[in-house]
């Protein structure tokens, strides 16, 4: 295979999000064997190291590879000059949470939107000279997502710090605020797990002009992530309904797509692929407690604001995604060119296994179950780290 251009700068991107992962996983072991009560800044901390530190700038290292594969000398440049933007902003903006209150995290967060428009831009100026597959469009869409969640988390935190934010009524500040956390779950992290999934199941995937199942399933994952976004400013439950039932039909499609990698057969001989095998066996299951989590919301048994009701359904939802959808395919890509040896194997299960014994503690509240998975997926997220650190993560194009 021939030497991706932009190896260097993803490499970049794959440590620094491994490193700053290390960082969401200790937190999580101890929060998870009740070991320790963590405050709600290191909480904050926790999530934030996770969705932008390993997942986003992970997933950014992804889009490089998709969309810098035929790139010249000037573009190699912009997206290094990028990368060490985007590595430099996510660090201030982790340690913002971890050491901070006030006004210091939304200007924070405002470079780090800015590092993400940055590398949305680059992005859209590699799209023409790009191959236009499935998995290209659905990262591209989930691009858009990201921004759209990046620009609400300002405006969320400008109004935690302040109470109130420029130009903006209160009622809709909050509402813009309060859609935050929707555009990048139900958006951004959907579309980017189905886009790096296909990616690593199929060799070939097909092109978004020939597969109009493949691409309107990406399209309905946008609009479902959009309208949920939309429910929230609106305050519309209605379009809560309406985005799950979406959602739902979007992932029975891209399963049926996909059968031909996920049929028992297929499990055989997989390799480091199982990875990606995986994660969209987490997807269904993600978004199971999606729907799940709608009617107990609609129905006024859950409030996420408040934290009434059967929150740990709520809280293996957010896993299920971070975890189990987008690590699971994270590690699929990072793992290009390893062999499936022991460790590989360690860590596959370890992790999966871990997260479905966590997984069934908080829906079942059964805090022993919580207790004693957490450190066995946590000590395979180490393991896992440690490996991909220790050997360069991208080798080769793919």
């Amino acid at each position: 295979m021939a030497t991706h251009p932009l190896r260097s700068s993803v490499d970049l991107l794959f440590r620094s999000a491994l490193v700053i992962f290390l960082v969401t996983i200790v937190i999580g072991i101890l929060n998870g064997l009740d070991v320790w009560d963590p405050t709600h800044e290191m909480v904050l901390t926790h999530v934030h190291a996770g969705t932008l530190g390993w997942i986003t700038l992970s997933v950014i290292g992804i889009a490089l590879l998709m969309f810098g594969e035929s790139a010249d000398s000037a573009a190699v440049t912009r997206a290094r000059q990028m990368t060490m933007g985007l590595v430099g902003s996510t660090v201030l903006y982790v340690l913002a949470f971890a050491t901070t209150t006030g006004i210091f995290r939304p200007i924070a967060g405002t470079l780090m939107l800015a590092a993400i428009v940055w590398a949305f831009v680059w992005v859209v100026g590699r799209r023409s000279a790009t191959t236009q597959t499935v998995p290209v469009l659905a990262l591209f869409l989930s691009l858009i997502s990201l921004v759209i969640g990046a620009v609400l988390g300002v405006i969320l935190g400008l109004f935690i710090a302040r109470g109130s934010v420029p130009g903006l009524d209160t009622q809709t500040a909050s509402n813009l605020g309060g859609a935050h956390p929707a555009a990048m779950l139900t958006g951004y992290l959907l579309l980017a797990g189905i886009a790096v999934a296909e990616w690593r199941l199929s060799d070939r995937p097909a092109l978004a002009s020939e597969s109009k199942v493949g691409a309107g399933t990406a399209w309905a994952l946008f609009t479902a992530g959009v309208l949920f976004n939309l429910a929230f400013i609106l305050d519309v439950e209605a379009l809560i309904q309406v985005a799950s039932l979406l959602q739902v039909i979007a992932v029975v499609a891209f399963v049926s797509r996909m059968w031909a990698f996920l049929k028992p057969s297929a499990w055989r001989g997989a390799g480091v692929g199982v990875f990606a095998k995986l994660a969209v066996v987490y997807l269904v299951v993600g978004v199971a407690l999606l729907v799940y989590v709608v009617q107990l919301f609609v129905s006024g048994e859950l409030n996420p604001e408040t934290g009434e009701g059967p929150i740990g359904i709520l809280i293996a939802f957010d896993h299920a995604m971070f975890l189990g959808v987008m690590t699971n395919a994270l590690f699929a890509g990072l793992a290009i060119g390893y062999a499936y040896d022991m460790t590989q194997r360690l860590v596959v299960w370890g992790v999966n296994i871990g997260l479905a014994g966590f997984l069934i503690g908080l829906v079942a509240d059964q805090q022993v179950l919580k207790r004693i998975f957490t450190p066995v997926m946590g000590l395979a997220l180490i393991m896992a780290v440690v490996v991909f650190l220790r050997t360069r993560p991208v080798t080769a194009s793919a």
